[in-house]
């Protein structure tokens, strides 16, 4: 007994972001040193690089003139210079820009009445802010997730414009408002897709749990908020009641309500099950299965890479591995043949964490495995982590939102935000554009 209670005591100890399905921010200061030993600095292989490009035709040269040689002190300002060598700094200029509207105001000399000229509609306040400083304030509110004051801050340093919080957020309304359109085409649109990816957190709404689900594809992504984290939020959110496709998730119960449409379950958060499982656990099935994972997604990326079709032959071997590995793992965690029996005890032995992982992947084979039968599926569900993954660095910069409008204003932004950026647009101008009412549709 004494040493099953020091084993789980080792096996919680070990516990991280690579083992469990927690999040990075749960590892303590040990386990992320250990984490980061094995890499060198700097950016990793892979990393895409950035270079800072010469320009064609800057806006400013300055030429530096040689007056005499540097040996022999001859006059060289009258020399025809052989070739320049060029370095060029990059900068930036702020700058306010004031524009003044003059409306005439003439009198008819024919019917003696006064008029005055047509203004824009948008000119509507003896003095006001232009569209273009309110949406750097929605993008630094809704994507950069910068607190309101800060954000008021910011603009002072930067423009020297003494622009209010109620401001801030009186152009996060409006633009709230103008992309309901948007949000709604983006809907659709993920309805119709092949494949979705979807996740959801908590969020601290004025003091109470609620939850962010999100949907999402290389192109596309929409936020909503709940109270709720299950089925009933999913419907709210109106897009798995009418999807037809492939729902790529975790192992929550509630998306396997929807039997429209297929499911397949994130591999990379089943490795980390077995990675625990095996390290602390002693289950050697667990490392095969994570193996033979790997080894099935080394092939199918393989595939992808020469843009062919998957061996009929080499998937049914995988899958007779697959159930070979179960039937180990099943052998290995029989239930006990403990005679004695408690009797104060009512109800079932919990089972083990590995029993339950093994009932899993006996029961959704066919969601596990669906990245290696249909090339459209992911391995894992990276792209709605990585869409959601900034919910959670908002809640620790700006804290819990205020109201559940204020929640609803920035996930609607938020996401628009995201598809812009996802379909190289620009930002900055789809807001202007957006509080103006009229945004483009990525």
């Amino acid at each position: 007994m004494k040493c099953d209670e020091i084993q789980n005591k080792e096996a919680l100890s070990n516990q991280n972001s690579q083992n469990m399905i927690t999040t990075p921010s749960t590892d303590t200061f040990t386990q992320s040193i250990e984490k980061r030993r094995f890499r060198r600095p700097g950016g990793q292989k892979g990393h895409p690089g950035f270079t800072l490009n010469m320009r064609e035709y800057p806006d400013e040269i300055i030429t530096y003139q040689l007056h005499k040689c540097k040996h022999c002190g001859n006059n060289l300002l009258n020399t025809k210079v052989k070739r320049y060598e060029k370095r060029q700094k990059f900068d930036i200029i702020i700058n306010q820009n004031v524009i003044e509207y003059r409306i005439e105001i003439k009198k008819c000399s024919y019917c003696g009445l006064i008029y005055k000229a047509d203004l824009p509609e948008n000119i509507i306040k003896k003095t006001q802010y232009g569209s273009r400083v309110l949406a750097i304030a929605v993008y630094l509110r809704n994507f950069q997730l910068i607190p309101y004051e800060r954000i008021s801050r910011a603009l002072q340093d930067f423009f020297g414009l003494k622009i209010t919080v109620a401001t801030i957020i009186n152009a996060e309304n409006k633009c709230f408002h103008n992309l309901k359109g948007v949000t709604n085409n983006i809907k659709n649109r993920l309805i119709r897709e092949n494949v979705i990816n979807c996740d959801e957190t908590d969020i601290n709404l004025n003091g109470r749990k609620h939850h962010c689900h999100v949907i999402s594809t290389e192109k596309l992504t929409l936020y909503f908020h709940h109270r709720n984290r299950g089925y009933k939020a999913m419907k709210k959110m109106g897009v798995l009641p009418k999807y037809r496709g492939i729902v790529v998730h975790d192992f929550w119960k509630p998306y396997f309500k929807y039997k429209s449409c297929e499911h397949a379950v994130c591999n990379v958060h089943i490795l980390r099950e077995l990675k625990e499982i095996s390290k602390n656990k002693n289950q050697e099935w667990a490392l095969e299965m994570s193996n033979l994972l790997l080894e099935i997604k080394k092939y199918i990326d393989s595939v992808k890479k020469l843009d062919c079709n998957t061996e009929e032959e080499t998937i049914k071997n995988f899958v007779e591995k697959y159930d070979f590995i179960l039937s180990k793992g099943f052998e290995s965690n029989r239930p006990s043949q403990d005679s004695e029996v408690n009797i104060r005890k009512r109800g079932k032995k919990a089972q083990s964490d590995a029993k339950n992982l093994l009932d899993r992947f006996s029961k959704y084979k066919t969601e596990v495995l669906r990245f290696a039968t249909d090339l459209r599926v992911p391995f894992g569900n990276n792209q709605a982590e990585r869409d959601i993954r900034m919910t959670k660095v908002q809640q620790k910069i700006s804290g819990a939102f205020r109201t559940r409008h204020g929640a609803d204003a920035f996930f609607r932004i938020r996401g628009y935000i995201s598809t812009l950026m996802k379909n190289d647009m620009s930002v900055i101008s789809s807001l202007e554009a957006a509080l103006k009412g009229e945004p483009p549709i990525p």
